[in-house]
């Protein structure tokens, strides 16, 4: 991918800051942490999408899925931890 098309996205992903201050974060913050935050949100947002509608989850695409086993992996470990 084009660096000029990536940090358009970036620069979309960021509430439409401009690509110049993209380029500054970029090289400022550790390597992916950008790419970090736009993970998390879409985990945060594939989560809230699974609380609202749970059967969805199985339909909903690949990080909905792994936001439901990450739940379902959380619970049983809590289950665990409990019996203890």
């Amino acid at each position: 991918m084009p660096l000029e098309h990536y940090l358009g996205r970036l620069s979309e992903e960021f509430g439409g800051a401009l690509p110049s201050e993209i380029w500054a974060e970029w090289q400022r913050l550790p390597a992916g942490m950008l790419e970090q935050i736009i993970e998390y949100r879409n985990y945060a947002a594939a989560k809230h999408a699974n609380d609202v509608d749970p059967k969805g989850a199985s339909q909903g695409g690949p990080m909905r899925q792994l936001a439901m086993e990450i739940e379902f992996a959380l619970v049983q470990e809590g289950i665990t931890h409990a019996a203890r």
